[in-house]
């Protein structure tokens, strides 16, 4: 689709999340490309910790020393212990010194194959970081992705149930109700696994999927939460259906700001939305 807005052959679900959240927003990101990324702790831990996860599904290693040192390199390279950054931050964000960062992602790292091991029975793995490119029905665009788990549990009858799992880094007592219940959180793994089970010819009954949430701040031993996530046919088609009205609405250049998104917005009192 040579035409599309975006100059992009392709979609992914965090940009069908910003258009979701505010189809302004996702102008100025996908459209006019104005770049306000801003380094975060939150992302470099996440991204170090997703790697030992990773690695463990692939190798059933973790090099966490490696990964450690990329943590407190992160820190050195953009200050997050420096404390005029810290001061300049917004006042829901909560210092913790790098080597608390370290602390968890090493219990995280301890915790993962006694829990992967005890929530799925004699798993398999499958892949990780496996990448969709998949064909979105009735559109001339793709939908692009990677999906950070795939494993697979036999079944009493000698067939095989497969898990389409996310890792999500998430406060020490996990997600509260509020964020369980958002269809926009859900809606990411339900569109991996109608995009993965359709590809290699998986019915759905055969798949399940949900989020594994490794708690920052929580106690060795209780690092890991599994998440479920109700991916049937009506949560599928709903999503479906969020994809094709992104789509449809980006092609018509119709982008409402929805001013109750923002207060986290990176956009908010700059001369690009006042």
């Amino acid at each position: 689709m040579n035409n599309f807005p975006t100059n992009k052959p392709h979609v992914s679900y965090s940009e069908v999340r910003c258009w979701k959240e505010c189809p302004y927003r996702h102008k100025l990101l996908h459209i006019d490309k104005i770049d306000v990324f801003k380094p975060s702790p939150y992302l470099d831990f996440g991204t170090q910790v997703h790697e030992g996860c990773e690695s463990y599904l692939n190798t059933r290693t973790i090099p966490k020393q490696k990964l450690l040192e990329n943590i407190r390199a992160a820190w050195e390279k953009n200050g997050f212990d420096d404390p005029e950054w810290v001061k300049q931050q917004p006042g829901w964000y909560k210092y913790h010194p790098v080597e608390e960062w370290c602390t968890w992602a090493s219990n995280m790292w301890d915790d993962v194959p006694k829990f992967l091991d005890e929530t799925f029975p004699n798993w398999e793995p499958v892949s990780a970081e496996e990448e969709l490119y998949e064909d979105i029905e009735n559109k001339d665009i793709k939908f692009k992705g990677f999906i950070d788990v795939i494993i697979k549990t036999p079944r009493k009858n000698g067939t095989w149930k497969y898990w389409i799992l996310d890792w999500k880094t998430a406060k020490s007592y996990g997600w509260d109700r509020r964020k369980k219940q958002d269809f926009l959180t859900q809606a990411q793994i339900v569109l991996y696994k109608h995009f993965w089970a359709t590809k290699n010819n998986i019915p759905l009954k055969d798949v399940s999927c949900g989020f594994i949430l490794l708690k920052r701040g929580g106690k060795p031993g209780n690092m890991c939460d599994f998440f479920q996530i109700s991916s049937g046919p009506k949560a599928i088609e709903k999503a479906r259906k969020m994809v094709k009205n992104m789509i449809g609405t980006v092609q018509r250049k119709f982008f409402m700001k929805n001013r109750d998104s923002c207060t986290f917005c990176d956009f908010k009192n700059t001369p690009h939305c006042t």
